[in-house]
């Protein structure tokens, strides 16, 4: 019973953290004013809550594949190289990894 009580609640933690997440990507990404919201350019969206929908989609599995792989390192520097990864542009990683770090704290 208490082995399914914490993992529920390490769920709900997760949710939560998933949601400041998002709001640090969706910050990072220029806000109201980015022309891409949450920067999603992987499918696309229709309007800003079904990009939402898709950033937080990419962050719980991420924090998964971050999980099955022993947790190695920051989870915002795996997400980074997910999210922005640096073959594509090492300077956008950089700065997505400390714009999202910003945002967070």
């Amino acid at each position: 019973m208490k082995t399914i009580l914490l993992i529920c609640l390490l769920a709900l933690s997760a949710r939560a953290g998933d949601a400041r997440i998002a709001d640090a990507i969706y910050r990072a990404e220029g806000a109201r004013h980015a022309r891409v919201p949450y920067g999603i350019l992987s499918v696309k969206v229709r309007n800003a809550g079904e990009a939402r929908q898709v950033c937080l989609n990419t962050i719980r599995d991420a924090r998964a594949r971050w999980m099955a792989a022993g947790c190695p390192g920051n989870f915002i520097d795996f997400l980074a190289d997910i999210y922005c990864p640096a073959r594509a542009d090492s300077a956008g990683n950089r700065h997505w990894k400390r714009n999202v770090d910003f945002f967070l704290r």
